[in-house]
């Protein structure tokens, strides 16, 4: 679990590395959602539209005494629908 000083550097960070796994370069966000170019493009593609089955990379980060898992396009991995978390 890799740990981080603040939230923005952390999403930063797992978009960053899953964009390097896959080719993608020069990553950005634009109005809240991560934008890259795909290996060969010229037009930059949503991350959140590009990566299919996400929960695959989602990454456990630390912030301070919290941890959460990110998606690889900045959102927070939210479980499956029937995972409970007051059993």
């Amino acid at each position: 679990m890799n740990q981080y000083l603040d939230l923005p550097t952390a999403i930063y960070d797992v978009c960053q590395q899953w964009c390097q796994k896959h080719g993608y370069s020069e990553l950005f966000c634009r109005n809240g959602e991560w934008w890259a170019f795909p290996p060969n493009g010229v037009i930059p593609l949503p991350l959140k539209d590009t990566i299919s089955n996400k929960r695959q990379y989602s990454q456990e980060i630390k912030i301070g005494r919290v941890s959460v898992r990110l998606l690889p396009d900045g959102s927070f991995d939210t479980g499956s629908k029937d995972q409970n978390c007051f059993k």
